[in-house]
């Protein structure tokens, strides 16, 4: 069982000066007199002490991957090469849909860009057709209508589900 780990954050009160909304005609630098206060207000905001964080410059470029080199660059490019006829091979638009969204969940999709752009042209060349795939699927036409705005495609908010 974790203890509880007392956190102490001090507030500190820090005076910001503003000029008041009355003093508009007078310059900047004139502390003229508007009965009994002058036309420069403090305000006092409160501010935390929070402690710097462990993450600096050196920190972060002391990390180090263990998946560096040679023989990673050849996976990297054997998985791409495998991956690419399968986004080819997926015939049905809601099937390729859900490739493409699993691929940016991952963070790979930039590996396969002209790909997924070729199938994203051709779902939306035929976005206005009501075809059986979307047809009172809730999931397929938000999935659709998602990706194409992600991906710059001019869809409108107002079609009918």
């Amino acid at each position: 069982m974790l203890a509880s780990i007392p956190i102490l954050i001090t507030h500190t009160r820090l005076p910001i000066m503003r000029r008041s909304s009355s003093c508009k005609a007078s310059p900047p630098g004139n502390q003229s007199m508007i009965g009994n206060s002058t036309c420069e207000e403090i305000i006092v905001r409160r501010t935390a002490n929070y402690h710097p964080p462990i993450w600096d410059y050196d920190y972060v470029q002391s990390l180090r991957s263990d998946y560096v080199g040679e023989i990673y660059i050849r996976r990297l490019d054997k998985l791409k090469r495998d991956v690419k006829p399968m986004l080819g091979k997926v015939k049905k638009p809601l099937d390729q849909l859900e490739l493409i969204d699993v691929l940016q969940r991952l963070g790979l999709y930039y590996h396969f860009k002209d790909a997924i752009k070729r199938i994203l042209d051709s779902i939306y060349n035929q976005y206005n057709q009501h075809e059986e795939w979307k047809k009172d699927d809730l999931y397929a036409t938000a999935l659709e209508f998602r990706l194409l705005r992600q991906h710059g495609y001019d869809v409108p908010e107002g079609v009918a589900v």
